[in-house]
């Protein structure tokens, strides 16, 4: 009897040992993290192989088991989740459902970028349409609006909801500023400077001197005469494979678009970039005092800043043979 009571014991005790191993591997020994993809059409057995021999699931059988007492293949809506390997069923079908495991691109967006560079990184990333994208920015006339920021989007993101998403980081980043300080300028003209100066400017602390330049001239009704806008009004550069054309000539600075601010007076009809929150605050805040009306690069990234027309030729000959 005593015998008897000792075996039961024993397998009664393996029995709790062996559902307790059951436990911690199916539920508590997650491993490493993994992005899967539902691809659309696929079917609840499709899904299921693909789960198994991903590592994901352990049993075809029980998740599709569950998927049925639970839910429906419905629920299995294509795209691509952040899972990790041997995960309950239970847990990655909550997943999918709820979307809170679908996965999200990073996407960064530069400061100085125009439209077009962001939605060609859109495309890359298979965020959204750039066509739908570009046509939204343009109705709205939102270059300038795009705050330059890291954004989390998933895939097929429709385009109104990325743009929406980039503005209300300016609406929430960059807005308070116009209530911060005054100005003569509307938003828009603002942002059209701001986006001059970013195209301008490397360093943070030049910032408020390039603003400074480009609104005295303005005040005294003389032309900005800044290459970016040529580059802005060119646009595409097939032989150099990207935007903003390196060394304008004397033909690409009498384009007759109305962006070009070597051809005509005052602002460009908008912001050729999207500027970051520094460019505007400069335009806003710019250096005091500060009545410099020229620059020069002096090859290292920096400005030289001039008051006279002269000054300005001494310098830009002195830079020049210094190349």
């Amino acid at each position: 009897m005593n015998r008897k009571f000792l075996i039961s014991c024993i397998v009664f005790l393996a029995c709790i040992i062996a559902f307790a191993l059951f436990i911690k591997l199916h539920y508590f020994n997650k491993g490493e993290a993994l992005v899967f993809e539902i691809k659309p059409g696929q079917t609840a057995s499709e899904v299921a192989q693909s789960l198994k021999e991903a590592g994901v699931i352990k049993s075809r059988t029980w998740f599709k088991l569950i998927l049925r007492l639970s839910s429906s293949a419905k629920d299995l809506k294509a795209g691509k989740y952040d899972l990790y390997k041997n995960m309950p069923s239970e847990s990655v079908l909550n997943c999918i459902k709820s979307g809170q495991c679908l996965h999200l691109a990073k996407l960064t967006t530069l400061e100085g970028w125009r439209s077009e560079e962001i939605a060609e990184v859109l495309a890359a990333n298979d965020i959204t349409d750039p066509h739908a994208f570009l046509d939204i920015v343009r109705k709205r006339e939102l270059e300038g609006y795009l705050f330059p920021s890291t954004y989390y989007f998933s895939e097929n993101t429709p385009a109104w909801a990325v743009v929406d998403a980039m503005v209300a980081q300016y609406n929430s980043k960059v807005k308070p500023l116009f209530s911060q300080y005054k100005t003569n300028l509307t938003e828009k003209e603002v942002l059209t400077v701001a986006s001059i100066v970013e195209r301008e400017a490397i360093f943070h602390d030049e910032r408020p001197k390039i603003a400074a330049v480009y609104l005295n001239r303005l005040k005294i009704g003389k032309r900005l005469e800044a290459d970016p806008t040529v580059q802005y009004a060119l646009g595409f550069n097939f032989r150099e494979n990207r935007y903003w054309k390196k060394g304008l000539t004397y033909r690409d600075l009498r384009n007759k678009s109305p962006y070009n601010t070597y051809r005509y007076n005052g602002l460009p009809p908008g912001p050729i970039c999207n500027p970051s929150y520094e460019s505007v605050k400069a335009v806003l805040n710019p250096e005091p005092d500060f009545d410099a009306l020229y620059f020069v690069a002096d090859n290292t990234g920096r400005h030289d800043f001039s008051r006279t027309y002269n000054e300005h030729l001494i310098k830009k000959n002195k830079y020049r043979r210094k190349k």
